[in-house]
């Protein structure tokens, strides 16, 4: 055996033989390394500094293929059957869903919107487009791709042939900022245009403002108050990655209507922006997070919006914008919001308030369309109160606010300013309507509001370019759809679309919806609405007595996709719904009046309307009644289980989202102003009786009859433990009772397979309870 010191030195030449080949082989492999880095290396730092530049993304790949074989619209569908079915919620759910008219910019001679559809037939997924109409021709186009499951959104006609827009069309299906470009001819197009994706962020982009010169444009990311957009995605991609699923607080909200609030916020970014050689929009500046460093939301959650929310003036030089102070856990108990200011003409100009000084909500800016120094927004009196009535203020730039209509006993809901910004028009609940009025020579103390639309409900109205009297909204009632309207003058009020028409054709629904008046308590005059069945009134029939929750709110003539009269009277039930004390537009002293008295002032109301409604309408067969309600409506529900005067009147009862232990409710709602108000402004520690009084948990031992329970997991408004509290009850006392609990539904029941099983439980549970 040799040595090792032996067997080196006989190898020692071929060794270093093979360490010269070695040496060639590894300097070759580091020349090929370094030059294949710098190939790689060069364009990736190149995208890197356009994207520090903010001038945009990549251009992203092609929009995925669309099976046309796979797309038809309820009209084809519709107009090819050949019965005709008593409306159901399958109808309803298949109903295109139509909002956002907007006139042409400069002639006002065509319109785009926004509609909404489901697949067909089977609802397996739903697709929000862009629609275009000649108001003189009636032609139609579908401009955007319809593709399951993408949305467009926010649109702004900049121009005649440009429009701006969020869409979750970008390959990663986050919503991000396209631009349509319209051609000479829409009427023309014969298929779709596919729009540019301008933005291409690792967040959503939630709302979307553009000024009038379309120089600089406002969006929203949810991000953490003090890192940018990148950085939150970043912090986000690390903590799910860590697979830790650990929630921590230090103040409320711990969770809000139907999320829980760890840490993003709704921040506002503005951004200048310009067109290039080709038309295309893109940024010209690094975005400004307006509310950098500050834990609060703009919009406010869960249902504020940058197109109510958010403002810029005449000149495109000022921004103004609603936030909530979420600093600290006050912001479940105070409803104050304020509106604060930007100047934009001044580098690292800082949000002013303007409202500070009300501690009650003020909301909803609008700059006017004519001067930089004036604005109107919302404002509310009565801090902690959501339902107090929204008057109407403007405020100029020497900080001088006026109260216009200060004596007007009407909650104003939106203000729209016309073209020549001397005139507002407004929506308004009215007895349990959405008018609209116009309010000319708004600082004149002798003008008087005029009402234009009296019937229905009415919203989302858009002044025409060039006549303040016109105007574009749309339109619904009780018995239709919503639909785009044009109001030309009172008596030129014309619908121009008719998407639904074929669908409408092929059902049977109530073409009657009425009001009824009665004495109710206090000997007020009290309001309901009365439906008959789809099959008339000559025989007996059957009732569905609906409780509307709020309690501030109404049953208004209006469609709904969730309690829609229809699908009761189409099942062969009169429909009566009562506006008790406490509802809203019928003046704020009827809604305020169900403050410390939930139990008494509307259950008398719904008494003494029960009563009433038998009375008028013979044919209703007191002896096979259903009473339904949610949310309050639910607390209704629970109440008059456990009175049996009441109680006795129905074979049934059915409990949606219902408060059942109001102390439990007190401290595990997440709005707490709400619960602490309507006791009178108590808290449940300082007045544990002003929750007890009307407890429907105290009168759990008079509970009789037969209660179907339904409630959401993810309700944070009226916790589930209220719904499984109530079911518990009934079946410890033996009672006929069923639980439906729907995992992943809020506060409403929002998934369309989950409504349709909703209303089968339910009318399968009236039927069985009222034949």
């Amino acid at each position: 055996m040799l040595s090792p010191g032996t067997e080196y030195l006989l190898n020692n030449d071929d060794r270093h033989a093979s360490s010269k080949s070695k040496t060639k082989t590894y300097c070759w492999f580091i020349f090929v390394f370094l030059l294949g880095a710098v190939i790689i290396l060069i364009p990736a730092l190149v995208l890197i500094l356009r994207k520090a530049k903010c001038s945009g993304p990549v251009p992203p790949p092609a929009p995925p293929a669309w099976n046309g074989s796979d797309y038809l619209s309820n009209s084809d569908y519709y107009k090819q059957l050949t019965t005709v079915d008593d409306f159901s919620q399958i109808h309803n759910l298949r109903l295109d869903r139509l909002s956002s008219p907007r006139f042409h910019p400069i002639n006002g001679k065509t319109i785009i919107y926004l509609r909404k559809q489901y697949h067909m037939p089977d609802l397996n997924g739903s697709s929000t487009t862009l629609h275009w109409i000649d108001l003189e021709t009636k032609k139609n186009v579908q401009l955007t791709r319809p593709i399951w499951g993408i949305n467009d959104q926010q649109f702004y006609w900049i121009d005649s042939k440009t429009i701006l827009f969020l869409s979750n069309r970008a390959e990663s299906r986050l919503n991000q900022l396209f631009q349509l470009n319209l051609p000479d001819d829409v009427s023309a197009i014969g298929n779709f245009l596919d729009p540019i994706q301008i933005t291409n962020y690792p967040l959503d982009i939630d709302n979307l403002v553009v000024n009038r010169q379309a120089t600089r444009l406002a969006f929203s990311c949810q991000v953490y108050s003090n890192l940018t957009i990148q950085a939150t995605a970043d912090r986000q991609a690390t903590e799910k990655a860590s697979g830790s699923l650990v929630y921590k607080f230090d103040k409320l909200f711990i969770r809000h209507w139907d999320e829980f609030m760890l840490g993003p916020r709704h921040h506002p970014f503005i951004v200048s922006i310009e067109r290039d050689a080709k038309k295309r929009f893109h940024f010209t500046s690094t975005p400004t997070d307006v509310l950098f460093g500050i834990d609060s939301d703009s919009p406010t959650r869960p249902f504020g919006d940058a197109k109510s929310q958010w403002s810029f003036s005449a000149s495109g030089n000022k921004f103004a914008f609603t936030r909530q102070h979420d600093e600290t856990s006050a912001v479940a108990w105070s409803t104050n919001l304020d509106i604060f200011t930007v100047d934009l003409s001044t580098n690292n100009s800082q949000p002013i308030c303007i409202t500070c000084e009300n501690l009650a909500a003020d909301t909803d800016p609008s700059y006017s369309p004519i001067d930089d120094d004036i604005l109107v927004y919302r404002a509310q009196s009565v801090p902690g109160y959501e339902s107090d009535r929204f008057e109407v203020k403007l405020y100029n730039s020497s900080n001088e606010t006026i109260t216009l209509l200060n004596t007007w006993d009407r909650s104003i809901q939106v203000a729209t300013w016309s073209n020549d910004g001397q005139t507002l028009f407004f929506e308004i609940g009215e007895e349990a309507r959405n008018v609209i009025y116009k309010f000319s020579n708004i600082l004149s103390s002798t003008s008087i509001p005029i009402r234009l639309m009296s019937n229905g409900s009415s919203h989302d109205i858009n002044i025409h370019p060039t006549n303040d009297e016109t105007f574009a909204f749309t339109y619904e009632s009780i018995t239709q759809p919503a639909n785009v309207y044009v109001y030309a003058s009172p008596i030129s009020i014309q619908p121009v679309t008719d998407h639904n028409n074929n669908l409408l054709a092929k059902v049977k629904m109530s073409t009657v919806s009425e009001t009824f008046n009665f004495k109710g308590s206090n000997n007020e005059t009290v309001w309901g609405w009365h439906v008959p069945p789809v099959n008339g009134t000559a025989e007996k029939a059957p009732l569905a007595f609906l409780i509307h929750g709020g309690p501030q709110s109404s049953w208004y003539d209006a469609w709904s996709y969730r309690w829609n009269f229809q699908a009761f009277s189409s099942q062969g039930y009169a429909v009566i719904a009562i506006n008790f004390h406490g509802s809203d537009s019928y003046g704020q002293n009827f809604t305020d009046s169900i403050t410390g008295h939930y139990g008494t002032l509307p259950y008398e109301d719904l008494q003494l309307g029960l009563t009433a409604a038998l009375n008028n309408y013979t044919y209703i067969d007191g002896n096979r009644t259903a009473a339904l309600g949610a949310s309050y409506g639910g607390f209704m529900i629970n109440w008059i289980a456990g009175h049996q005067d009441m109680s006795q009147r129905f074979k049934t009862l059915i409990c949606h989202d219902g408060l059942f232990d109001m102390r439990g409710m007190a401290y595990s709602t997440e709005e707490l102003w709400f619960s602490e108000h309507d006791a009178g402004g108590f808290t449940p520690y300082d007045n544990p009786n002003a929750f007890e009084e009307f407890n429907p948990v105290n009168h759990v031992i008079n509970w009789t009859q037969p209660m179907l329970i339904i409630h959401g997991g993810h309700d944070y408004r009226v916790p589930d433990t209220q719904g499984i509290g109530a079911f518990t009850a009934l079946q410890r006392r033996g009672i006929p009772s069923r639980m439906l609990y729907l995992p992943n539904e809020n506060h409403w029941t929002l998934n369309p397979f989950n409504s349709l099983v909703w209303y089968q439980e339910v009318l399968h549970w009236m039927h069985h309870w009222t034949q």
